[in-house]
């Protein structure tokens, strides 16, 4: 046990950050003077640890230390390759091939290669691949960038940003970057964005405000507590998305889940038809009723 925590404490010190004993010890659910023992240890045996004092201090490998590519098994690199083949389709070249290649050449053994269990497909529509290939560019050169944005109400709006990722969140792409109209960081989603524009000027990287900022900024909005009907014939689609949840006598179901209260909803509730209910919440049932009343009186004018 002891020899694969300390294995698995080489592998987390070894991306550079500090780690704090307490969260080390919570990780690895063991107590802080076990952490202080394992890096005693770890440091005798050669690894350039650093340990800093004090309230924020902490434990890290000192920069320049790697790690040898014997660390990964050979269904390990498989599996990486397997997720920079996606990324391949994504961006190009640039996006990841050139680093699958390379790692790629770490599977060369005697005999046939083992082949990864992982397979991803992350391209998604030409439009994004463009897009994200411009924003690609302008996070690695610091350049910004002027998008026109509509907002979910579709409100359209020109900003410029200053780029700093780009995201994959719940089935789409999302660029998280710095708004200078806003004056905060953003998530803006690229199937939102009209058109982008390099406007080839620098700007100096600003801090961001964590490393999960751009996450937390997605789901600010908690999720909301639902109690859905589905009857029998939508009871197979609904599986798939909630699980079997309850089943009744006549093959439905009646499923309770937490579901991100946004303008996402309303769609994905839609899409099920007739096949779905909401019992609650009543506001949440209203406000699809109307959505569907409004989409019915759509087709009941004159058929061009």
């Amino acid at each position: 046990m002891r020899s694969e925590r300390l294995l698995s404490l080489i592998l987390t010190l070894a991306d550079g950050r500090l780690h704090r004993a307490p969260a080390l010890a919570g990780r690895f659910g063991v107590s802080e003077r076990s952490i202080y023992r394992d890096m005693d240890l770890l440091s005798g045996m050669g690894l350039p640890i650093e340990a800093l004092p004090g309230r924020e201090g902490g434990y890290r490998v000192l920069p320049g230390y790697t790690l040898d590519r014997s660390v990964l098994d050979e269904g390990e690199v498989a599996a990486v390759v397997a997720a920079l083949d996606s990324l391949e389709g994504l961006g190009g070249a640039k996006a990841g091939g050139e680093a699958r290649s390379k790692l790629a050449a770490l599977l060369a053994k005697a005999g046939p290669r083992k082949r990864s269990w992982l397979r991803l497909e992350l391209g998604g529509l030409e439009r994004d691949r463009a897009r994200i290939e411009l924003f690609r560019d302008a996070i690695e050169d610091c350049r910004v960038v002027e998008i026109v944005y509509h907002d979910s109400d579709g409100q359209e709006s020109r900003r410029r940003v200053e780029p700093a990722a780009v995201v994959y969140l719940w089935q789409a792409w999302y660029l998280w970057a710095w708004c200078r109209l806003r004056e905060d960081f953003r998530l803006f989603k690229l199937g939102r964005i009209d058109s982008a524009r390099d406007l080839m000027t620098r700007f100096e990287p600003r801090p961001e405000p964590g490393p999960e900022a751009w996450k937390e900024q997605w789901e600010s909005q908690p999720p909301r507590p639902l109690v859905l009907e589905i009857a029998p014939e939508a009871a197979s689609r609904a599986d798939e998305w909630f699980g079997r949840g309850h089943v009744r006598e006549d093959g439905g179901r009646t499923v309770r889940v937490n579901l991100p209260d946004n303008d996402w909803l309303l769609g994905f509730l839609l899409s099920f038809g007739p096949g779905l209910r909401v019992r609650e919440p009543e506001s949440l049932a209203l406000a699809l009723a109307g959505r569907a009343k409004a989409i019915w009186e759509l087709y009941q004018g004159p058929r061009p």
